[in-house]
This record gives structure tokens, C-alpha cells and sequence, in this order.
């Protein structure tokens, strides 16, 4: 399901946005897909519920579109802010906060149905990228994109998949593990840590930080290795 949220406080602007919506996702034969509508930011925040994209006008009653986003991406970092205003000149703090587009109103109807093509198309993309773990009676599915990192536990016979929403146990090898994700975003970071490198935060002389707080100490030529890695893998996605 690719689930929609839009505030926008215009009821002649929901309208169309709901309109270009349903033509875009009509044209690409898509059927599951759900636009729930908010009035205000604050009407949003307290759903607290997770939207694949998040559509907003940037000047609202009370919260505005900008603050809004701010809440979110220190939530979610990866959010899909989609920033709508009649007003160019809030263009530079849409910027800041890294929305994923920024359109102006009366672009609306050119350019908003290809943005949500584009992210409907990636997050299609990102869906398909998981690795299962548990028996054969208890599977469960971990997106690549939502594992912060493996750890080998000390001194135990398992792994942590450690997640932005939780933490798992399973019985693998992290050598086995790393050969079975197939994916360039993995890299490891010593000999008992997998790190997901989009939910590395910062790396120092002698540790690499990982969001969540996770610090992984390290020695030079570790640290030097990681930031070598990190660079070629943001070299080949750019």
C-alpha cells in the first residue's frame, strides 16, 4: 500500500492535488494506493501515523509546512516532503530542511504528478530490497533500508539486527549475512559490525557513530577503511 498524506488548509487546492493524484495513479494502473487529507499540522501530528509521502502547504494556520518538517525529519529522516506554496521566496528554507521537491502552485499541475511517479517508482524499488530471518514457522522480513546495522553479540551464538524500530536475534554469520544482503550500502566496520552506511551520522578519529546513538569503536586503519568505502559507494550512487 502507498499511503498519501496532504495538508493543505485551501479547499480548492486539495481538490486538484486529490485530482492529479488519482489521473497520475490511474495512468499508472495502480490500484493500492490511500490520500488521507489534514487541514492543519497539528491535525496530522496527532494521527501519528507513517505516510510513504507527506504532501504540504507551506503556509498554514498555526504550524506552518516548514516547522512541520522539521518534526518529521528529525522523526523519520528519510520522509518524502513534498512542499507546496504560491510564495517562491520560501524556496531557500525547503532547501534546508532537504524536501524532496518544492513546487510551486501554479507548476502544481505539470509538476506534481511526475514527483509522485518518481517516488512512487523508488519506493517500489526500495520494497524489494529485504533480507528474512526466523525459522520456517516465524519468518519475518527486514527491509534493507530500515537495519542501522549487524553486531555480533560478545560472548553469544547470535547476531543483532539492530533497526530503526527495534532489534532482532537471529543465529547467522556475519560473513554469511554480509555475502546473502548483496548490496553496496553494507559495508563492514571491523570484524563485528555490519553498518548500513544511509544511517551513518558522523566518523571521528577512532569511532564511527551510527544513528540511534550507536557508537562503534575503532582503530585507525578501521576508520580509514569505513571512510574509503563510504565515498566509493556515494561515488557509484551519484
Amino acid at each position: 500500500m502507498f499511503q498519501i498524506a496532504m495538508i493543505e488548509d485551501e479547499e480548492h487546492t486539495r481538490q486538484e492535488v486529490e485530482r492529479l493524484i488519482s489521473r497520475e495513479f490511474e495512468k499508472l494502473k495502480v490500484q493500492d494506493i490511500t490520500t488521507e487529507i489534514y487541514k492543519t499540522a497539528e491535525e496530522f501530528l496527532e494521527v501519528k501515523k507513517h505516510y510513504d509521502v507527506v504532501i504540504s502547504d507551506i503556509d498554514l494556520p498555526g504550524k506552518s509546512g516548514i516547522d512541520l518538517g522539521r518534526i518529521l525529519k528529525a522523526e523519520q529522516k528519510d520522509i518524502c516532503l513534498v512542499f507546496l506554496t504560491s510564495y517562491a521566496e520560501f524556496a531557500v528554507d525547503s532547501y534546508v530542511l532537504e524536501a524532496y521537491q518544492y513546487i510551486l502552485k501554479r507548476d502544481m499541475k505539470e509538476r506534481l504528478p511526475a514527483v509522485l511517479q518518481k517516488i512512487y517508482q523508488e519506493k517500489q524499488k526500495e520494497s524489494q530490497n529485504f533480507f528474512w530471518i526466523g525459522g520456517v514457522t516465524d519468518q519475518r522480513k527486514l527491509y534493507h533500508k530500515d537495519i542501522i546495522c549487524i553486531r555480533k553479540v560478545k560472548g553469544q551464538k547470535y547476531v543483532e539486527f539492530v533497526m530503526v524500530n527495534g532489534a532482532y536475534k537471529e543465529r547467522l554469520a556475519l560473513h554469511q549475512i554480509f555475502e546473502d544482503l548483496k548490496s553496496p550500502a553494507f559495508i563492514f566496520a571491523g570484524r563485528s559490525y555490519i553498518i548500513n552506511i544511509d544511517h551513518v551520522d558522523r566518523i571521528t578519529t577512532d569511532a564511527v557513530y551510527l544513528e540511534d546513538g550507536i557508537k562503534i569503536q575503532a582503530g585507525a586503519e578501521t576508520i580509514q577503511d569505513v571512510k574509503t568505502r563510504i565515498m566509493e559507494y556515494w561515488r557509484n550512487v551519484e
